[in-house]
């Protein structure tokens, strides 16, 4: 058997995290884990730090290792951050005089995904996942991506979350973002692509709302 990289075991995880919905506690118990993935104690740890970089996952003293719970107190300030980081990011867009190539793959790559997806499924996440790697690659700043990594995922449990009910109308919004993307990347306008990007639908634009 082929050993998963840090990397798949990561996408993985956090797979789990994410569909999950946040409705109850994931312990995320590292010996399992390492069984499950046919890897030592040492890449899991690795794992799950990256991880709670994403503040996925947080550690509490006598229980270990659990998915950072979704608190529906505050569930509109999170989403106020989210929107405020990809204002920041508009803002603060590296420098680049054309689209990378390593971005219009990520966003074709999440295209397909989502071509490929029943709604909540791991096709979604992948989608999700590749459109965040494509919106990195417009940035260069390390202090927004990281901020930018911990407030989308964020985001995306919300937007999975029990108490939430327009998924459907959220997918057929997203596929006509990635649609946009990708044609205003084959155009290599990397300001324009970068607006787009950043655009909230309309939904989470009124969540965000200051209040």
């Amino acid at each position: 058997m082929i050993r998963k990289t840090n990397a798949e075991i990561a996408a993985e995880i956090r797979e789990r995290i994410c569909l999950d919905g946040g409705a109850g506690e994931i312990l995320l118990h590292e010996g399992q884990l390492a069984t499950q993935f046919g890897v030592s104690r040492t890449p899991i740890r690795q794992v799950l730090q990256m991880l709670a970089y994403e503040n996925l996952v947080e550690t509490r003293s006598g229980i270990g290792t659990i998915a950072t719970p979704l608190d529906p107190a505050r569930m509109a300030s999170d989403f106020r951050a989210f929107g405020a980081i990809l204002h920041a990011c508009l803002h603060c867009p590296a420098e680049r005089a054309q689209v990378p190539g390593k971005v219009l793959d990520r966003l074709r790559d999440a295209r397909r995904h989502l071509a490929q997806s029943q709604g909540a499924d791991p096709a979604l996440i992948q989608a999700v996942s590749a459109y965040l790697e494509a919106m990195l690659g417009m940035l260069d700043d390390h202090i927004l991506t990281t901020a930018l990594r911990s407030a989308y995922w964020r985001q995306v449990r919300w937007t999975l979350h029990p108490s939430q009910d327009r998924l459907e109308r959220r997918f057929d919004i997203f596929a006509v973002q990635l649609d946009d993307c990708i044609a205003l990347a084959e155009a290599g306008d990397p300001a324009a692509l970068l607006a787009r990007m950043t655009d909230l639908p309309e939904d989470v634009a009124v969540q965000a709302a200051p209040r």
